[in-house]
């Protein structure tokens, strides 16, 4: 049996959407991952991209422990699988279902970009979120789940986003984790962290915090104009968004007005998107971007935490040049920016423009079937 899930690109809401109700627009890609998992006599995982290879494990019907010795290295890299599996496992175990031993592969070659030297780079896609919703839908269809049903995409966004949530250090609003899993463009605000932290301490079961409603959680799709041409540069290098986040908690600590006027801003910018985006408006949608950006550089440039890179100003530069809107896609500090066209022109402008300033167009294009 084999399960994919697909990588993300961020609109609009980058970092507003850490905040509990505040909106962003996010778009799965068709960068996928993929878990393969067949019926074994013991629990096996192997993540060849990591350099992992059979890797033993236990369940005891609660948690998952690893056998073998292995170097903190090692662990820190299954963090998110383990935790992907022990919930998924735990989630069955909770509901009567005895969870059947396996053998899984997990497999995320698609979203690296390969160059034409031949060389391959990580781009920024969520392929870490993206393997973890691939895992644990992997382990409920391999149980009898169908993906295609909508309250079980819920269970594995919500598995899913627990495992990557606690993996992460308890940081990250899951955004990504909530492309992977519904796929198309998606309207999302996070859940309540405080509020799952409580659940999980309180000695509820996986499949009652699984099952139950999750406050200021929402995902619901939207429809893009026909004409909308997402256009997608890599500019040859990544960026960490955990140190990202902790240096941006730094700044909210510290001006919290000054934050908040910009988180803000940028909320107001994301709903006005929204209804540009339902109204099928490509002016009022390439202006939202354009705002977006302003605001995300004033966010880099109080922060102190170089955001807008001089690589992403220039790629989100050359697509305004060309009548578009650009902008860093996701935390910023490197990985991808993404421009808006409505006019293929224009498109083949901006990418011949990109391709001779050694940013890199990526061949992206929106998937909208989520896991599967």
């Amino acid at each position: 049996m084999k399960v994919t899930a697909p990588g993300k690109l961020m609109l609009s809401g980058e970092w507003s959407v850490l905040e509990v109700g505040v909106p962003c627009v996010v778009m799965a890609i068709d960068q996928k991952v993929g878990a393969e998992i067949n019926a074994a006599e013991s629990i096996t995982f192997n993540a060849l991209d990591l350099g992992l290879e059979n890797i033993s494990a236990t369940f005891d019907g609660k948690k998952i422990a690893w056998g073998g010795t292995l170097d903190a290295k090692a662990i820190e890299k299954l963090s998110v699988a383990k935790n992907a599996i022990e919930l998924s496992m735990a989630y069955l175990q909770s509901k009567g279902v005895k969870p059947k031993l396996f053998k899984m592969n997990t497999f995320s070659s698609d979203t690296l970009a390969k160059f034409p030297d031949g060389t391959t780079a990580k781009v920024g896609f969520g392929s870490s979120a993206a393997v973890c919703v691939a895992i644990v839908g992997a382990i409920l269809k391999f149980n009898g789940h169908n993906l295609s049903d909508k309250k079980t995409k819920d269970v594995v966004f919500k598995t899913a986003c627990t495992a990557h949530y606690l993996a992460q250090g308890k940081v990250g609003s899951s955004f990504d984790i909530a492309a992977s899993t519904y796929g198309g463009a998606l309207v999302y605000t996070r859940f309540d962290p405080n509020w799952l932290v409580k659940e999980m301490a309180c000695g509820k079961s996986v499949a009652e915090i699984m099952d139950e409603e999750w406050p200021a959680f929402t995902a619901e799709n939207i429809s893009l104009p026909k004409d909308f041409e997402l256009l997608v540069g890599f500019v040859g290098y990544g960026a960490s968004t955990k140190e990202l986040i902790l240096k941006l908690n730094s700044f909210k600590e510290g001006q919290k007005e000054h934050y908040w006027q910009i988180i803000n801003s940028i909320k107001g910018i994301t709903t006005e998107l929204i209804q540009s985006i339902k109204e099928n408006n490509a002016v009022k949608i390439a202006e939202a971007l354009k705002q977006n950006r302003k605001q995300l550089q004033d966010l880099s440039n109080s922060s102190q935490n170089n955001l807008e890179t001089k690589e992403l100003a220039l790629l989100a530069d050359i697509a305004e040049k060309n009548g578009c809107a650009g902008k860093q896609s996701g935390a910023g500090g490197g990985d991808c920016g993404i421009a808006i066209s409505f006019d293929k022109k224009k498109s083949e402008a901006i990418k011949k423009e990109w391709a001779a300033n050694k940013i890199v167009p990526l061949n992206v294009k929106i998937d909208f079937k989520g896991v599967n």
